[in-house]
């Protein structure tokens, strides 16, 4: 009986941290993951498209760029034109972008490369239309 109310316990209690931690990521708001590889002399490479669900800043947590390059961060809408500020990103780098895009509008984030980087470079981490 004593190993019964130890198991429902146990249970309980992973139920109801499963539940908080739920509740912050969505009250965090939407973030999306990226692996990319932006190709070299300015080229850009684009992630997945969200929708906005706030007006106002936008957000990138990079967490690895390769060979300790630099990229552009921008926000753009689906016709490709340019919403926000750019921003330099790096390793564990967060930044929050202003940007002009309303709620509601479906965006996506432009990495860019440097028009001397003559390598390709992989950007890995997390991106959000709004500010979480």
């Amino acid at each position: 009986m004593k190993k019964n109310v130890m198991s429902l316990l146990a249970v309980v209690l992973i139920c109801f941290l499963a539940v908080i931690i739920t509740g912050k990521a969505l009250a965090a708001g939407t973030w999306s993951y990226y692996d990319l590889t932006v190709p070299p002399l300015g080229a850009t490479m684009i992630t997945n498209n969200l929708q906005k669900a706030y007006n106002g800043l936008c957000a990138v947590d990079s967490r690895s760029i390769g060979a300790d390059y630099d990229l552009n961060v921008y926000l753009e809408l689906l016709d490709n034109t340019v919403v926000s500020d750019k921003r330099v990103i790096n390793d564990n780098t967060l930044v929050r972008i202003n940007n002009w895009a309303s709620a509601g509008q479906t965006v996506h984030m432009t990495f860019e490369s440097g028009w001397s980087d003559h390598v390709h470079i992989e950007a890995i981490g997390y991106w959000s239309p709004d500010n979480p």
